[in-house]
């Protein structure tokens, strides 16, 4: 007598049974064989049961899918959001950026208005037929001290440049040259127009002769 094959105790094993049964339905063969242990009670049993966590298997992956989707687009809401965000802030870099080179010397301007005022008023004295010229040189140099001060608290200062100096290509420009029998050769023998520093550039080279040595 031949041996029964025992059942398998678990679900996966149960689903195998049910799709060896349902291989078999489709090819017209007989579930009531000498090779089945299973009634038909049993298999519908098994069908129903397979049949329930498909469903729920379905149901978890659809649930898992539209959880997925809608983690998707969350991101792509928060990085189109990002985007605008870092577009707004470049351009708003770039305008301020603009106004600061655009604005750059406005108050320097604005301390200078009161000097062509003040030369305005000096002028106006100045050309007054009773007018005391010592007083109107006197006025000419207070407009020059104010403005000088003006350029200094801005960071502007002359150079330190003085006859006798060694000629310094980084801070001079020679206009020309003239023999000179008490100024080396190579010296500043005049100031033709003084240069200027700002901070610690050179905006402005001062303007020298210089000495080319003795005549002899």
């Amino acid at each position: 007598m031949e041996k029964k094959k025992p059942l398998r105790g678990s679900s996966d094993k149960l689903k195998d049974l049910y799709n060896t049964y349902v291989k078999n339905d489709e090819r017209e063969i007989d579930i009531k064989t000498e090779d089945s242990d299973l009634s038909e009670e049993q298999i519908e049993e098994l069908k129903a049961e397979v049949s329930v966590e498909d469903e729920l298997e379905g149901d978890e992956l659809e649930f898992r899918i539209d959880d997925l989707e809608n983690q998707v687009e969350s991101l792509k809401d928060q990085l189109l959001r990002k985007t605008a965000e870092m577009e707004n802030l470049r351009r708003r870099t770039q305008k301020e950026k603009e106004e600061l080179v655009k604005y750059a010397n406005e108050r320097l301007i604005m301390n200078l208005l009161d000097i062509p005022d003040d030369l305005t008023n000096a002028l106006q004295a100045a050309k007054q037929e009773n007018s005391d010229k010592e007083s109107v040189v006197q006025g000419i140099e207070m407009i020059y001290n104010k403005a000088f001060r003006l350029f200094e608290n801005a960071g502007l200062k002359p150079l330190q440049t003085k006859v006798g100096d060694e000629f310094d290509v980084e801070l001079h420009e020679a206009l020309m040259q003239q023999p000179s029998d008490e100024i080396p050769e190579g010296c500043i023998i005049a100031i033709v127009q003084p240069g200027y520093i700002l901070n610690d550039k050179v905006i402005r080279h001062a303007k020298v002769v210089t000495s080319s040595g003795s005549a002899e």
